[in-house]
């Protein structure tokens, strides 16, 4: 068989398919009408699953994008066919050409077959959906008969009830009217519960449907994200399936009403229960009544009876239905929340990460004249005037509450301003000032700012009840044009000329006004970002063809990275500016830039969405720093009151004692860095803790967007679950929960011992070694916890970090094993505590007190004030005095030498004197004095005594030493001291006569010498 007969064979084959394909779906269209027209109908799941499987088949752009990649690689596999020229593969690669160029005949016939397939399909989906709709219509008049056939008979049950055959004298009797009153009382009750089963029946039916429809659309969706992953078809369809979402607003919780059944059931079973003997309960009735009661009442009140006990039984039924219904209502409602939250989960993480519109390249320039003339002339704004005057007329009278407010805010503007200058001029005088003062004028700055979002929301109210086709896209932009005012709008009044920056806080008037302007350039050019991210959240579709938008907002983020980026730079200039807040305003500069670049490449609806939640973050950051500022005033404020309330104190002691003292004068303010350290670092902590829920709370909604990460695979690795080998993935996801862990672990490293060593353990009286312990300790877990979970994350779990950390541990054993053994050392220093910080110990010729423990070395600060650095080794294996392990108290031996002759009972006496007498000198043990020996020209005494600390050493000496040598003069004892006395002869033999001069030369006596 030759290649050209293949060729013409696939091509009638082709041919072929499509008419046989096309002939059976019409044969079958046909054979389900005629079964129509007969009247076998078929079940409604039969029609829903027919109905799901033509919407598989009618949406053939799957196929086309298949088909279409088909025959994209058929074409390039027949360019590197041509590419090749050796003669021995010609003949092959040309037989192989032959086969390639019939098949992609065949996939271009398949392309054109499939408008003619898919149009058939489309009708026959039309034709099945009618045809559906009809069979829920049909369920939902035979719904109504039935319930209207219920309602009826209970209607008749209740007419037996109000009207029995007693005659009217029985029914005089007071006796048998109360009880028909309430047989009456049942049955009214009847009905209501009979109308409240019908509406749990049209509940459950309409929940049955929008569960039927979700389930479908999750079963399309994953499909379709598979085949047209990252096509901006893709995006039509998930906004549209988005659109159609219930709303958790529509459904009604059951569990109150369920549990509300239950107790009405069982308040009907007891009275039925009471009604079980008739004749018991009747001649109960009758007690007290013995004078009305006779034998045709009696007979007349078991009637009465009879009839309660059977309303009863069908109020119980009535009951039970109900609470079958509301069971299943629940069930339902709950399985349509689970697919609906997890559909809309996969349609916010899809629609996140495609492109919503084209990019904005060189084609997109060139087709945007055009492109704006098509918009331009779509745009239509209906108006029913029939309901929009009527409407306007309601609506004016709902938003005249909001607009006599706003009037009653101006005309008290005076007093409101007064007010404030009024707790202005308090600020800084400490009898009048409070730290309520600044929340007051901020308070006030607020009202001033309410008028302007008051006007917005009537205005925003009106336009939504005038029957706009873009009414409610207004009164959302309204909602967000009135927030965005009293933000921007409290700013500016703070920053006003003697406002709350300049009177309370202290900021430079200068540094305000400047401000003050960019306060209105960044908030004017907030706006249009505003609108088209309220367009994103209400109408996403209307953003696919949107250059309009697209131009305006990728313009518009230009223009604000213009004017945040001066604001960045000047805080990193600023010295003093908080890490925290140079990170915060750096990251908000940042965003910007990153939101035009999603804009250009076609990300338009993703902008919006985190534009807005940027916007809500620049909200946030303000308010944050306003509520900030006035806390740090108020702790300025408390602690300029307690200086002054000491200052009072102690002229009030200067009084009592005596003195006459002048009225305390005002202190000047106190720095902040005067206010108490901790009080400020546990504010700081609160702060960002707010700062850290609010934030959680305006991106929370996107944070299941990122989950998409999860589907982006890096690399595969070899694991186990129960005991099963498995292939395990490491995804995008799971990098950058690697590269968090990491960032918080180091985050935790650098400040959580220092906080809680703050917060904690400062607070537990504990010494210095046992906190730093602690914190050390907490570090190395927090460096293996770390560490751990980034590997974990990236597929190095802990069965493979163990062999590797056996094999280091021989390997690197050997060759560091002096540094191995510094950091076992450093453990059992840490652990065994045999030193802390702050001991003063002596280790070989070295002593001083330890200052550093770190992994492999210590550090000992000597006398000398010069650091030490000693192997942990040498605290493990060499001796080693711990002056301070357990005991601080140490003994001092004082040497004094006598001259012969003294004394001793005195010297005694004077050298224990000295001792007691010394404030530092422990008295248990006593001071002891003993007499050592006999010297070559002294008496030797050792003076023993005790003192507790270890830096009352060298002071005790020092003062003992004095003391001794006072007393001793005093209570003439010689302190004995070596003597050399010289003779000098001449070269006779004679002593030479020594002769002193006085300063202006005259002679003195001679002295012999």
């Amino acid at each position: 068989m030759t290649m050209l007969q293949l060729y013409k064979r696939s091509q009638h084959f082709v041919f072929i398919t499509i008419s046989v394909l096309i002939i059976l779906l019409s044969c079958q269209s046909l054979a389900f009408a005629r079964g129509q027209t007969n009247g076998d109908l078929p079940s409604k799941a039969d029609v829903q699953n027919q109905l799901d499987t033509l919407n598989k088949q009618k949406d053939l752009s799957a196929q086309d994008k298949l088909v279409q990649q088909d025959l994209i690689d058929t074409l390039a596999t027949l360019e590197k066919i041509e590419r090749v020229k050796e003669e021995t593969v010609q003949l092959r690669q040309k037989v192989a050409q032959a086969l390639l160029n019939a098949q992609i005949d065949q996939q271009r016939k398949s392309l054109e077959g499939n408008t003619v397939l898919q149009d058939t399909l489309q009708k026959q989906r039309d034709y099945v959906t009618a045809n559906s709709n009809r069979l829920e219509h049909q369920l939902q008049l035979l719904q109504e008969a039935v319930n209207s056939k219920r309602l009826t008979l209970t209607e008749k049950t209740a007419q037996e009830a109000i009207s029995p055959d007693e005659t009217a004298r029985i029914q005089a009797n007071p006796l048998v009217k109360q009880e028909l009153d309430i047989n009456h009382q049942l049955s009214q009750r009847l009905i209501v519960a009979t109308e409240n089963g019908n509406m749990l029946m049209q509940q459950n039916i309409k929940v049955k449907n929008w569960l039927d429809r979700a389930l479908q659309s999750e079963r399309n969706i994953k499909e379709q994200i598979a085949v047209l992953k990252g096509s901006l078809l893709l995006s039509r369809i998930l906004y549209q399936q988005q659109q159609t979402l219930p709303s958790a607003d529509e459904l009604e919780d059951m569990t109150n009403r369920i549990a509300d059944l239950r107790l009405e059931q069982f308040e009907i079973n007891q009275q039925r229960d009471a009604l079980f003997q008739s004749d018991a309960f009747v001649d109960k009735l009758e007690e007290g009544h013995t004078s009305e009661v006779n034998d045709e009442v009696h007979d007349a009140l078991l009637q009465v009876v009879e009839m309660r006990r059977e309303l009863l039984d069908q109020l119980n039924k009535q009951l039970g239905n109900q609470l079958m219904m509301a069971i299943n209502l629940q069930v339902n409602q709950q399985q349509l929340m689970s697919v609906s939250k997890n559909l809309k989960a996969i349609l916010t993480q899809q629609i996140f990460w495609v492109n919503s519109n084209r990019p904005m390249d060189w084609d997109w320039l060139k087709a945007f004249p055009q492109t704006l003339k098509e918009q331009f002339s779509a745009m239509k704004i209906t108006v029913n005037w029939q309901k929009a005057w009527p409407a306007v007329f309601i609506a004016f009278l709902a938003g005249l509450p909001l607009l006599l407010i706003a009037g009653l805010i101006r005309w008290r503007l005076k007093w409101l301003k007064a007010y404030q200058q009024k707790l202005a001029a308090a600020v800084g005088s400490l009898r009048n000032d409070s730290q309520l003062n600044t929340p007051k004028a901020i308070l006030i700055d607020l009202i001033r700012a309410l008028p302007v979002c008051l006007i917005i929301l009537a205005l925003g109210l009106i336009l939504l009840t005038m029957q706009l086709n873009i009414s409610d896209l207004l009164w959302a932009f309204s909602k967000k044009l009135a927030m965005f005012w009293l933000v921007f709008g409290l700013c500016w009044k703070v920053l006003e000329k003697e406002g709350v920056a300049i009177r309370h806080f202290g900021m430079p008037a200068q540094l305000t006004s400047h401000w003050r302007r960019q306060i209105v350039r960044i908030s004017l050019a907030l706006l249009p970002l505003h609108f088209w991210s309220v367009v994103a959240e209400l109408s996403p579709l209307n953003l696919m063809d949107d250059v309009l938008g697209q131009a305006v907002i990728f313009l518009n983020l230009l223009v604000i990275t213009l004017l945040v980026w001066p604001l960045c730079r000047e805080s990193w200039r600023d010295k003093e500016s908080h890490g925290i807040r140079l990170v915060t305003v750096t990251i908000l500069s940042i965003i910007p830039v990153a939101l035009m670049v999603l804009t250009a490449t076609g990300y338009f609806y993703t902008t919006l969405r985190l534009a807005g939640r940027w916007i809500e973050t620049v909200y946030l950051v303000i308010i944050w720093n306003l509520l900030y500022q006035t806390v740090l005033r108020g702790l300025s404020v408390a602690a300029r009151r307690i200086a002054w309330r000491r200052a009072l104190a102690r002229r009030q002691n200067l009084v009592k004692e005596g003195a006459e003292g002048a009225e305390p004068q005002e202190e000047p303010t106190i720095a902040l860095e005067q206010i108490n350290q901790q009080t400020l670092r546990i504010t700081m902590l609160l702060m960002l803790a707010l700062f850290g829920v609010m934030f959680w709370a305006i991106w929370s909604d996107l944070i299941t967007v990122f989950s998409y990460l999860d589907s982006i695979t890096l690399w595969h690795y070899n694991g186990s679950e129960a005991g099963a080998a498995v292939v395990k993935s490491v995804t995008m996801g799971s990098l950058l929960f690697a590269i968090i862990a990491a960032m918080v672990a180091w985050a935790l490293i650098r400040n959580l011992p220092g906080l809680l060593e703050v917060l904690v353990l400062s607070r537990l009286n504990m010494r210095q070694g046992a906190s730093y312990a602690i914190t050390t300790i907490l570090n190395y877990v927090i460096i293996a916890v770390g560490a751990m979970t980034v590997f974990g994350s990236l597929g190095v779990s802990w069965d493979k970090l163990q062999w590797l950390a056996a094999a280091l541990s021989v390997g690197l054993g050997f060759g560091l094993q002096e540094i191995f053994g510094n950091f076992v050392s450093g453990l059992i220093i840490l652990f065994e505590r045999p030193v802390r910080i702050g001991d003063t110990v002596t280790i070989g010729t070295y002593s001083g007190t330890v200052s550093k423990i770190r992994i492999r070395a210590t550090t000992i600060t000597d006398f000398d004030r010069k650091e030490v650095i000693i192997p942990n080794k040498a605290f493990v294996t060499e001796r080693l005095i711990n002056w301070s392990l357990s005991d601080t108290t140490t003994r001092l031996v004082i040497r004094l030498g006598v001259a012969y002759g003294s004394d001793l009972e005195k010297v005694k006496r004077v050298l224990l004197q000295a001792a007691m007498e010394h404030p530092k000198v422990m008295h248990d043990p006593e001071p002891a004095v003993f007499f050592t020996t006999f010297g070559a020209s002294t008496l030797d005494h050792e003076l023993r005594l005790y003192v507790r600390e270890l830096r009352d050493r060298s002071h005790t000496v020092d003062e003992l030493n004095r003391a001794i040598d006072r007393l001793c003069r005093e209570n003439d004892i010689n302190i004995a001291f070596n003597q050399l006395e010289v003779h000098l002869h001449n070269a006779k033999g004679d002593e030479v006569t020594e002769v002193k001069r006085d300063l202006n030369g005259g002679d003195l006596a001679p002295t012999a010498s």
